[in-house]
């Protein structure tokens, strides 16, 4: 198998040539995918094959990422580490998963030391992030929350800094290998995780590394929003392992969509529908990004699963619309 030479074939006009190269850099794995991100990238490269490159590099990352999702998450019951590391596997398609868990399993150790066994929950839950922010040095970085290793546990925990949500993921893994049971509250524009105390809950920013009560939680927001925030009882509600990875995907999705890496945007969307398949807002994010990759008869088959599972009450809607519409550009092509 000749990479490089593969890689001059996606300049064929023969597409019979062309796609052959495809497949056999598809089956390289790793080394394909090396191959293909260093020619997505060289300047000297001519625009049309710079762009084949990296179509197919986007297709093979967005494979990789939903085929491992798939295989480690079973969505009737999401195991939240789990979960989270094969999320992680978009931007570590070689990651060791069992290497990431003895990681964790150090992790847990270090911290049994500094964790009373028979205090009440909240003193606890203040003990782990005394020791969390502090000797181990756990900590946000708002300067950092639009670089997508700041959602990947592998570089949380090398870096000791990502998004509330990882941060807390980790918080609340090592908390539960302990014997603290706890689970993730997502509040506006902040996640935090929640433990149940004797007189209460209590919410830990993993972010900040602090306990904080219902009114902290409201400054929080409050401060993040720049103005005063009210939150309803249902703001402080415990999440679902799989509404937790669900959020962690819903962010990768933005931040992929936002620097324009559609492929990678996709596989959040994909593999949320792994998690929920029915949920009509990710379905129509689906056929949307679908549609801005230049793939409109897939796009339209994604409306129609839109269309088929909430029905509009006018059949005329302009969703329909916009699938015939999908449906003839995808027509003019053959």
């Amino acid at each position: 198998m000749d990479p490089l030479g593969d890689l001059a074939l996606l300049a064929s006009h023969d597409p019979r040539v062309r796609f052959a190269a495809e497949d056999r850099l598809r089956a390289a794995g790793p080394t394909g995918v090396d191959a293909l991100a260093r020619l997505a990238t060289h300047d000297d490269v001519p625009e049309p094959l710079r762009s084949r490159a990296a179509d197919l590099l986007g297709s093979l990352l967005h494979e990789g990422a939903v085929r491992t999702f798939r295989a480690s998450v079973d969505p009737d019951a999401p195991d939240l580490w789990a979960g989270a590391v094969a999320i992680a596997a978009e931007g570590h398609p070689t990651l060791d998963a069992p290497a990431l868990d003895r990681r964790l399993d150090a992790l847990v150790d270090a911290a049994r030391g500094a964790v009373p066994s028979d205090a009440p929950p909240e003193t606890r839950a203040r003990a782990l992030t005394t020791w969390w922010s502090g000797e181990r040095g756990f900590h946000g970085d708002a300067a950092r929350s639009g670089d997508p290793r700041s959602s990947y546990l592998p570089d949380v925990l090398e870096r000791r800094t990502g998004l509330p949500i990882a941060l807390a993921v980790v918080w609340m893994t090592v908390a539960r290998r302990l014997g603290l049971p706890s689970s993730g509250v997502g509040l506006p524009l902040h996640f935090v995780a929640r433990c149940e105390g004797a007189d209460g809950p209590v919410f830990v920013d993993a972010f900040h590394g602090a306990v904080l009560d219902e009114d902290g939680c409201r400054r929080l927001v409050s401060k993040a929003a720049g103005r005063d925030v009210t939150l309803p009882a249902r703001a402080f509600r415990p999440l679902r392992p799989g509404e937790v990875l669900a959020r962690m995907l819903r962010n990768l999705r933005a931040l992929h969509e936002g620097a324009g890496r559609l492929h990678m945007a996709l596989a959040s969307v994909d593999r949320a529908l792994h998690l929920d398949p029915l949920d009509v807002a990710t379905l129509r994010e689906r056929a949307f990004l679908l549609a801005r990759l230049g793939r409109p008869g897939a796009a339209a088959r994604a409306l129609g699963r839109v269309l088929a599972v909430e029905p509009p009450a006018d059949p005329r809607s302009p969703l329909d619309g916009v699938r015939r519409a999908l449906l003839r550009a995808a027509a003019e092509r053959n």
